[in-house]
């Protein structure tokens, strides 16, 4: 079988170049790993908890872009940087994609605008988003207390578990 095209490709294409332009190569590195794996977080909790594929796609794209900003501007003020991070996802990415609708969009920029606001419990797919990003925190260094303590995270791990 070969290897099929899709919305999630069209995203990657697109922020790829982004986070290879980063200068500084730790700041690079942080990028994809964290953005990358939150993403991947994000599909992974949207299928376990009886989403679509389309749902866990919408994901895992809003896991790739929902801190994109941080990485590419390091000199931005981090106060409100989740809507700081949506309004950047969308001029250099969202507004770009083609195969995707604009319901699709709106959800995706709901999750990176509401992806800080881990205390408020929202809308259903902003919480996959504040649980992928918490999770892949957590588990960048599992024996970190900091995270790994809140209810969020023991929530969300046994969820898994």
């Amino acid at each position: 079988m070969e290897r099929q095209y899709t919305r999630l490709d069209e995203a990657r294409n697109l922020i790829d170049p982004i986070i290879m332009s980063i200068d500084d190569e730790e700041a690079k590195r942080g990028a994809y790993v964290h953005l990358y794996g939150v993403g991947l977080m994000a599909s992974l909790l949207a299928l376990k908890r009886g989403y679509s594929r389309e749902i866990a796609e919408l994901a895992e794209v809003a896991g790739m872009l929902h801190d994109l900003l941080t990485y590419v501007d390091r000199a931005e003020d981090t106060d409100d940087h989740a809507h700081k991070c949506a309004d950047y996802a969308r001029t250099h990415v969202l507004d770009h994609l083609v195969q995707f609708s604009d319901e699709d969009l709106e959800m995706i920029y709901s999750g990176i605008y509401h992806h800080s606001d881990k205390r408020v419990k929202g809308h259903w797919f902003d919480e996959i988003i504040k649980d992928a990003d918490a999770v892949q925190h957590t588990l960048r260094n599992p024996m970190e207390d900091y995270f790994f303590q809140t209810p969020r995270i023991q929530q969300v791990l046994n969820e898994l578990i």
